[in-house]
């Protein structure tokens, strides 16, 4: 009888025991989970900010990024807590999709292995949008990390004045005159940087009214679009800054003035136009290039863009459908007798016609698809975040017809974070995925 009592009291004993431990290891493990997060914040937030910093740091965010995409993972295969795919974003499936395509092919490049494999590179810059969306599991971190992109660009414009009034800015690495105010980047993406600031103050205007600092937005606002249209030269700053004008006017308007939208880009071009002497300069400019390269002038900004889009459409011609392969737009320029042999860059300045050339058509249906995928997935988002999405979306857009912005460094980033971060604020009938 007592050897029986022992025994059940041993037994009780290892079962407390067990739980003891149990409760311990399940402990151990929400605590390192948690950990994770803050570094997935913390890197997310880096490349958030570097990406308006130039290659070096943004470089150093990416590796701290794909350390917290390997440690996602290895706690949702030790946990079995995989998210469940049929609740991604649509627009994630777009970029695996397109990206998938483009590495398809390789099996027929017209290039040379190490163009197709920098190509190739500079392609999978969208891949990581699928991290940003992989690693934020709660819409409150992507709130933030978008706080703290705002606070790096405002950062930028204040190094920006800086620059233009004089003053000694130790962290400039661009190589452009101190009076155009460029910092890090160049004329063609820090006005966009920029627009995207103006952007974000003016959607989410209604979180900034409050309190005795309430004043400092718009002064923000206002001396960010003097900087565009008055400091800078970017003719790309320009165009974005003009669009999105146009928009938040579409959006003010009474719908029954709404018929009329047409007549305001035509007035606002004639104001712009007479009173920014930049603005009025650039544009004369353009049309200067266009007249030269009608002439038989190619040696000019636009006369040489001109040349990498005729050549563009000459091999997209000879290859429609499938294209010539990741990598070969600049051999298939060279070859179509390109004007700049020596020192041709790497696409055309033009996002459709590079995806149509090594794509083919159905590289740049997948192109339009993830413009088409980001709109949908923008609808889905909360007021604010809709319209701050459908402008970003809209500038990238508009931005492909004479750059390519998801192909180079710093630029490819600061769009990638923002549609990332957007997608998990999505409304809560679509946030399963970022819930578990």
């Amino acid at each position: 009888m007592t050897v029986t009592c022992w025994e059940a009291n041993m037994h009780k004993i290892r079962r407390i025991g067990g739980l003891h431990i149990f409760l311990k290891n399940e402990f151990m493990q929400s605590i390192w989970n948690q950990r994770w997060q803050q570094f997935s914040f913390f890197a997310v937030s880096c490349l958030a900010v570097a990406s308006t910093m130039g290659a070096a740091l943004i470089s150093l965010s990416k590796v701290l990024l794909l350390i917290a995409v390997f440690a996602q993972v290895y706690f949702d295969l030790k946990n079995k807590s995989w998210p469940d795919w049929r609740e991604w974003p649509l627009t994630c499936w777009a970029v695996l999709l397109a990206f998938a395509w483009i590495s398809l092919s390789w099996f027929w490049i017209d290039s040379t292995a190490q163009d197709a494999w920098k190509g190739w590179g500079r392609y999978s810059r969208l891949l990581w949008l699928v991290a940003v969306v992989y690693v934020l599991r709660t819409p409150l971190m992507a709130q933030k990390i978008l706080k703290w992109q705002v606070g790096g660009l405002v950062f930028l414009l204040i190094s920006s004045w800086m620059l233009w009034l004089g003053l000694p800015v130790p962290w400039a690495t661009a190589a452009y005159p101190p009076e155009l105010g460029i910092v890090s980047a160049s004329t063609l993406e820090q006005p966009v940087y920029l627009t995207i600031l103006v952007a974000y103050l003016w959607v989410f205007k209604s979180y900034w009214t409050k309190g005795p600092w309430r004043f400092i937005v718009p002064v923000l606002i206002a001396i960010t679009i003097i900087n565009i249209f008055f400091i800078m030269t970017g003719r790309t700053g320009f165009l974005v800054m003009f669009v999105l004008s146009l928009m938040a006017l579409y959006w003010a308007l009474p719908q029954r003035w709404k018929y009329t939208f047409w007549v305001i880009p035509l007035v606002s071009m004639v104001v712009l136009f007479n009173v920014s002497p930049r603005f009025q300069n650039r544009t004369a400019q353009v049309l200067s290039d266009i007249q030269n390269y009608q002439q038989g002038n190619a040696q000019t900004s636009q006369g040489m863009r001109l040349d990498y889009w005729h050549r563009s459409l000459l091999a997209i011609s000879e290859k429609p459908i499938l294209g010539h392969g990741v990598g070969s737009w600049r051999s298939n320029y060279h070859r179509l007798g390109g004007i700049e042999q020596e020192l041709a860059p790497s696409n055309p300045h033009q996002q459709y016609l590079l995806w149509a050339v090594e794509g083919g058509l159905v590289g740049l249906l997948f192109l339009l698809g993830i413009f088409a995928a980001l709109y949908k997935d923008a609808l889905t988002t909360e007021p604010e975040s809709k319209r701050f999405m459908l402008v970003a979306v809209t500038i990238a857009a508009v931005m492909s017809f004479m750059n390519c912005p998801f192909f180079g460094v710093g630029l490819g980033e600061f769009f990638v974070v923002i549609y990332g971060c957007l997608l998990v604020t999505r409304s809560p009938q679509h946030t399963n995925f970022n819930n578990q």
